[in-house]
């Protein structure tokens, strides 16, 4: 390559001839042209940094759009959870005001109108709502147990199944001695060895032969309220033992003061005979 003053001379010497070619190109056109090269590359360079701050761009509208669609996802979770914790606050509060009113108690106010709709606040009502519940059912429960326990100190039902002969009151006296007697209890007769059972919860404070009763059992229940079982062939139970409705206390039999076999029932409060018809739920 020779220069001159404005131009570039160019020769090509071929591999394969003897005659070289000459080229000559002007200095402006040298230069355009590294401007015009300089120019591109600026350009490609320009256009690269855009196309990858697009794309930088565009990855974040995606992710965006991913977080949003997530979001909105969790969000309709959220809303159906409430909307089954406050069924479920409510049913809850439905069956507390059902045992509430069984236990004989206030009603509570409702839980719908302390809790509004949509938001945190929801569901700190909501929790501060389960917790006054929790606190109600517990209540409740207790002032049940304690209903449940006094009516199961409380006569009811007749120990055996039989055919009455005879009822609480004036009677005839059964004995063929003439005249008429009191008779503080019922009559049951069935069969000789027939299973007799408690009529409730208590405390057995008799338990074998008594006077015209025969074998008694006695059992002290609540307030007061005491039951006897007389004319037992046998005696299943001991002075002291505590028992629940419906367990076995004896075997029905003819002992004492007594014309067959059955069951002599008998019902006192304080120590005062009340017909068991009044317990017996008929």
């Amino acid at each position: 390559m020779s220069n001159k003053k404005n131009r570039y001379d160019l020769l090509i010497i071929p591999s394969d001839t003897s005659r070289v070619k000459r080229f000559s190109i002007s200095r402006r056109t040298v230069y355009g042209g590294a401007s015009s090269l300089a120019l591109l590359v600026i350009f490609v360079l320009f256009s690269t940094y855009h196309l990858s701050q697009y794309e930088a761009l565009n990855l974040k509208y995606v992710m965006a759009q991913a977080d949003l669609e997530r979001l909105k996802g969790e969000n309709d979770i959220y809303h159906a959870s409430v909307e089954k914790l406050k069924g479920q606050v409510s049913y809850i509060q439905d069956r507390s005001k059902e045992m509430a009113r069984q236990a004989k108690m206030e009603p509570q106010a409702d839980i719908d109108s302390q809790v509004g709709v949509g938001g945190p606040e929801t569901v700190d009502k909501l929790s501060k709502a389960a917790d006054q519940l929790e606190h109600q059912v517990m209540v409740i429960g207790d002032r049940l147990r304690a209903e449940q326990l006094r009516l199961a100190t409380i006569p009811s039902g007749l120990p055996v199944l039989g055919y009455q002969t005879a009822g609480f009151g004036m009677r005839r006296n059964p004995f063929g001695e003439g005249g008429s007697e009191f008779h503080e209890g019922m009559d049951i007769a069935v069969e000789f060895g027939t299973p007799v059972s408690g009529t409730a919860d208590g405390v057995v404070i008799w338990a074998g032969p008594y006077s015209g009763y025969g074998n008694l059992v006695a059992i002290y229940h609540t307030n007061g309220i005491t039951s006897r079982y007389g004319h037992l062939s046998r005696v299943s139970v001991q002075q002291g033992q505590r028992i629940k409705r419906g367990d076995l206390i004896g075997y029905a039999g003819s002992t004492g003061r007594s014309t067959g076999p059955h069951v002599h029932y008998e019902l006192r409060v304080n120590d005062q005979p009340v017909d068991p018809i009044a317990y017996t739920g008929k």
